[in-house]
């Protein structure tokens, strides 16, 4: 599978230790992904061919000098190991939590180099993330910041945003600078933190992209952005009631499956698009309508009420008044997992994943598989995934097929103060598409679903990515969010921060969905009338596909 990255056979070269050929990828990056593969595979004398090879073609490539060292370390060739890890730091490559706790440098820990180069690494990584993001802007929480700092966080976040936001173009049609100075004297004017946190927000929304965002402090948090003990969710373009919590709205008469028709007084959808959405930043209509009614509906100040109005399933419209409670009281009444497992009538595996944020996702699936394994057909149900690591992901594909998969294609910005002095330009950068190696051990051979939605997220929408690539199986309900990159964050006077997209994925073949969401092979959505005869519309339609196909 690795074909396309590959030179004629002229360029191929046996291996002295092992017999093995090696084939060289045609670019420093490519050489890479193919020995990240051929480690991970064991095969660490050609893993380390290609790292040494990637490194003589770009010794910028400090990734590859850090490769180099992990499969010298894992050959015991410890003399070559260090010789590498010198490497990666003369070319700045600080990352000291993967070096501690990496185990294929377990051989070099007893050597007394080991704690001298440790100490290097953090040295170097300590002054590295000082420059960028340190003392000077993580300042503590202060009631009121100075005119000075609301301007110096409008700053950092224009400065941070205009070198490092991938989508150059959006920065170019909005006018970027032109925003700055228009929001400069509205930031100087803000009479309080709430006041400039939503400025902020509302210049980055203009960016339409939802992993660039501004958040302000903890403090401001727990204070202005509180919620009642209700969740929501459109369902059909109504206001939904998914879940009550409050004993008093419960015995007011507020039940799941009531329909939200009004809030203070306003039409609810008028005061979702007035009060909510100009400082939600999302690239597609279906992101923006989960952020505005499952996290941020009824959102205000944790001293005052939220008054609205509902219309239960016979049409009788009552009147509510609502406490809001801690961010932490609300999240523990919500509770959930982050994994279920569930074995369907007629033999169907149902596997709910609601992030891939920790490994222990994929843990818990491989400690199931061998009763998922018997299932005559598979449902991957990531509609409430709102992302994380991609590879915990990628661990719970590879059980699905024997053969290499691709990733999605990533194209970074690769600004170089040279090519601004000398052509004014702006470089772009794209990566070799990862590609993964199947779990021999794990294998589910039997017809698979993916079911989707407007919460499935960051890295849940590389997941879907994969399973596309695959062709394994349809994907069923709703568009994604439309919106995956890896976001740099960064802090902002009074404990504020922000981040900002720094990558834009696409398939393999170019085709884009950041923007735009993954559309599923069949789609299907929650209508109210099956949520409130407790029916799951989109599951139900994924199990009359698989029926079909087992039939």
């Amino acid at each position: 599978m690795a074909g396309a990255f590959l030179l004629p056979a002229t360029n191929i070269l046996a291996s002295e230790n092992t017999g093995a050929v090696v084939q060289w990828g045609i670019s420093a990056a490519e050489n890479e992904q193919l020995g990240i593969r051929a480690h991970q595979e064991t095969r660490y004398q050609i893993a380390l061919q290609y790292f040494q090879k990637a490194y003589e073609i770009d010794p910028s490539m400090g990734s590859a000098a850090y490769g180099a060292a992990a499969s010298a370390s894992k050959l015991k060739q410890t003399d070559l190991a260090f010789t590498w890890l010198q490497n990666a730091y003369r070319v700045k490559y600080f990352n000291i939590r993967q070096l501690k706790n990496n185990k294929d440098f377990d051989v070099l820990h007893q050597d007394p180099r080991w704690d001298k180069l440790i100490m290097q690494f953090e040295t170097a990584s300590k002054k590295e993330a000082e420059f960028w993001n340190g003392s000077t802007w993580k300042t503590p929480y202060k009631e009121s910041l100075t005119e000075d700092e609301r301007v110096a966080g409008l700053s950092r976040v224009w400065s941070e945003i205009k070198y490092n936001f991938v989508f150059v173009e959006k920065l170019q049609d909005i006018n970027w600078d032109g925003l700055y100075l228009q929001y400069l004297p509205k930031i100087r004017a803000a009479k309080t933190n709430l006041e400039y946190y939503q400025l902020l927000s509302e210049m980055v929304a203009l960016l339409q992209d939802g992993h660039t965002n501004v958040y302000p402090s903890q403090q401001e948090y727990d204070k202005y952005q509180t919620k009642p003990l209700i969740y929501i969710e459109l369902m059909e373009g109504k206001v939904i009631v998914r879940w009550v919590g409050d004993s008093e709205l419960q015995q007011a008469g507020l039940k799941r499956g009531h329909e939200i028709v009004s809030v203070n007084g306003m039409p609810a959808q008028e005061y979702s698009e007035k009060v909510l959405a100009p400082y939600i930043s999302s690239g597609t209509r279906q992101d923006k309508d989960v952020r505005i009614y499952q996290y941020e509906f009824l959102q205000g100040p944790i001293s005052e009420k939220i008054a609205f109005a509902a219309r239960d399933e016979n049409g009788v419209v009552k009147h509510y008044s609502a406490k809001r409670v801690s961010n932490e009281e609300r999240s523990n009444a919500i509770g959930g997992s982050w994994y279920t497992f569930k074995m369907l009538e007629g033999g169907i595996a149902h596997v709910w994943m609601t992030t891939f944020e920790s490994t222990e996702v994929t843990e818990l699936f491989l400690k199931d598989f061998p009763e998922i394994s018997k299932a005559k057909a598979l449902i991957l149900d990531v509609r409430r995934n709102g992302g994380g690591n991609a590879h915990v992901g990628y661990d719970i594909l590879k059980t699905l097929g024997m053969d290499v998969f691709p990733t999605s294609k990533a194209t970074i910005r690769n600004y170089r103060s040279i090519d601004r002095s000398q052509h004014n330009s702006n470089p772009e950068y794209t990566y070799p598409v990862y590609k993964v190696t199947p779990d021999a051990n794990h294998q589910f051979k039997g017809p698979v679903v993916v079911l989707t939605s407007g919460q499935t997220f960051s890295a849940a929408e590389d997941f879907v990515v994969a399973f596309r690539n695959m062709k394994r199986g349809l994907i069923i309900g709703g568009a994604t969010a439309g919106s995956t990159g890896s976001p740099i964050s960064f802090n902002l006077p009074g404990g504020g921060s922000g981040r900002v997209c720094v990558k834009n994925d696409t398939f393999p073949d170019g085709t884009e969905f950041v923007g735009k969401g993954i559309v599923p092979d069949i789609k299907v959505a929650q209508t109210v009338a099956d949520f409130r005869n407790r029916v799951d519309t989109v599951l139900n339609a994924a199990i009359s596909a698989l029926n079909q196909q087992l039939k």
